[in-house]
C-alpha cells in the first residue's frame, strides 16, 4: 500500500514519504523557482496509520479530479470559441464602446474572413437616431450605417467571446444594425 501511494504521487510530480511508525506523511513538489528547489505541499502527524493514508488517496484523487476538470473545462472553451468564430461572416458589425467619462462607439463590419479565426474589417460610419439627442447637448443614440466605410482594412483575430481586440484596451463585439447604441462627449 505505501510504495503503490507513492508511485501515485510520483506520477503526478510529487514526492510522497510515509513514517508509519511515527504516523507522519510529507510531500514536496520539485521546483527550480523554489529557494530551497522544491515546496513543502504538506507534511502532517495523524492520529493513525490508516486516517494517514486515507488523507493521502483523497489528495491524490482530489489532484487527479481537478486536473481532468480543467482539461474538460479547456476543450469546452476551445469548442465554444470555434463556434463563435465559424458564426461570423462577411459583412457582420461589431460595436467597440470605450472611453472614460464620455462614451465613444466605434463600428466596424467584416469584410473578408481568410481563416476561421482570422477577419479583415473597416471602420465604418454611425448615423445619428434621430430625436435621441440628449437636453445637455452632449450626447445621443447611433445607428451603424453598413458599407459606409471610413477606415483602412484591419486584420483582426477572432477571440474566445466572439470579438476581437481593437486597441490595447477595448474590444470589438458583435452589434445588431437595428438597435441604437449610446454616445456620449465633451465639446
Amino acid at each position: 500500500m505505501k510504495q503503490m501511494m507513492i508511485e501515485n504521487f510520483a506520477a503526478q510530480g510529487l514526492q510522497l514519504e510515509i513514517d508509519e511508525d511515527r504516523k507522519v506523511a510529507s510531500c514536496v513538489r520539485f521546483s527550480a523557482r523554489a529557494k530551497f528547489g522544491y515546496k513543502i505541499v504538506f507534511n502532517y502527524r495523524f492520529a493513525s496509520v490508516e486516517r494517514l493514508y486515507e488523507y493521502c488517496a483523497k489528495y491524490i484523487n482530489d489532484k487527479i479530479a481537478a486536473q481532468e476538470f480543467r482539461a474538460a473545462r479547456k476543450l469546452k472553451v476551445k469548442a465554444e470559441a470555434a463556434e463563435k468564430a465559424a458564426a461570423v461572416k462577411i459583412g457582420d458589425i461589431f460595436i467597440d464602446s470605450w472611453g472614460y467619462e464620455q462614451t465613444n462607439v466605434d463600428f466596424y463590419q467584416v469584410v473578408a474572413k481568410p481563416s476561421a479565426k482570422t477577419v479583415i474589417v473597416r471602420e465604418i460610419a454611425c448615423r445619428s437616431e434621430d430625436g435621441s439627442q440628449m437636453s445637455h447637448g452632449m450626447a445621443d443614440n447611433v445607428f451603424p450605417v453598413r458599407d459606409a466605410f471610413i477606415g483602412s482594412e484591419m486584420k483582426k483575430r477572432i477571440d474566445n467571446y466572439g470579438g476581437f481586440k481593437t486597441s490595447s484596451y477595448s474590444s470589438a463585439r458583435p452589434a445588431d444594425e437595428n438597435r441604437s447604441y449610446y454616445r456620449s462627449w465633451y465639446a
